[in-house]
């Protein structure tokens, strides 16, 4: 701050928030969620980046989201037709694993 001709000091800074109730927002740290060394089998790419459907329930796409919340990370997979552009279904977790069951996934 002494290039802008004020002179302080961290602790005076720290006074001056603590008396205007003003809190830095920390970051979160950056947490790997994937592992690109995995063994387990990778699904080919049948659509080959084209993603144009000719007719309903023809072609569908999935993505998953990591969402952070303060009680930690909730994964959230979703399922579309391309098609209609419509969401036809998701599930959601607080953990990411192999056995996703279809029975926990909700249709819209």
């Amino acid at each position: 701050m002494a290039e802008n001709g004020v002179n302080t000091s961290v602790h005076s800074i720290k006074c001056i928030r603590r008396k205007l109730g003003v809190r830095c927002k920390q970051k979160r740290k950056f947490k790997a969620t994937t592992n690109p060394d995995h063994v387990m089998p990778v699904a080919p790419n049948l659509l080959e980046q084209t993603f144009k459907a000719t007719a309903p329930n023809q072609i569908s796409v999935t993505d998953i989201t990591y969402i952070p919340t303060d009680e930690g990370w909730l994964y959230l997979a979703g399922h579309k037709d391309l098609f209609s552009g419509d969401l036809v279904g998701y599930v959601m977790s607080e953990r990411m694993t192999k056995t996703w069951s279809a029975n926990r996934c909700f249709a819209v």
